[in-house]
């Protein structure tokens, strides 16, 4: 049988961008009061609004999801050699900064609950690294599609074997656990607003 490809010239995008009257304003107004580069009252805005909406949490406003994992890895000391534990079903952004550092990732597998790290696999594998003599630099776990991970549970093991806590809610904007936004429980939280 002869398989063929299908060539679509039509394009489906993920996330189509919207810019309306409002996001012209917007522009035009960092234009008319110079704030261009590198920051202005819009980012300052957004900061603050972000940050009330995060239980007060201090809220740095960066270009990517990645970036702000990347920064948050740098903040937590990881670098060349270290080990990273990382959520294995998730998108590469939440494994590429540790390895942009130089550090190993170990990926941690998924409960099918939510999809998410599984508190079981977190804890086998900080076993195995406290057993090699190996103290994990930080766990990067990430909330998938929306859906919150097991955070009590990951919390208490991230104690128990003093792992601090890198939270991925890169897709979880809105979305709360016990009623608080997610990406404010780990030493650091990452929110995106790609798409």
């Amino acid at each position: 049988m002869k398989s063929s490809l299908i060539r679509s010239e039509k394009r489906i995008f993920l996330s189509a961008p919207h810019m309306g009257s409002n996001e012209i304003k917007y522009v035009q107004r960092a234009f008319d009061t110079n704030w261009i580069a590198p920051l202005g009252e819009n980012v300052d805005e957004f900061e603050k609004a972000l940050s009330g909406a995060c239980h007060g949490k201090p809220v740095v406003a960066l270009s990517s999801g990645t970036g702000a994992l990347h920064l948050a890895l740098t903040r937590l000391g990881v670098g060349h050699g270290d080990t990273v534990l990382c959520q294995s079903f998730t998108f590469c952004a939440s494994a590429n900064p540790i390895r942009y550092l130089g550090a190993n990732p170990v990926f941690v597998g998924s409960e099918s609950e939510t999809w998410n790290a599984s508190p079981e696999a977190f804890e086998t594998a900080a076993k195995a690294m406290r057993a090699k003599g190996i103290r994990p630099k930080a766990f990067v776990y990430v909330h998938l599609y929306g859906v919150p991970a097991m955070i009590d549970e990951l919390h208490e093991i991230a104690k128990r074997y003093e792992i601090p806590m890198v939270e991925d809610a890169a897709e979880s904007l809105g979305s709360t656990y016990r009623g608080i936004q997610t990406g404010t429980f780990g030493e650091y939280g990452i929110l995106s607003f790609n798409g």
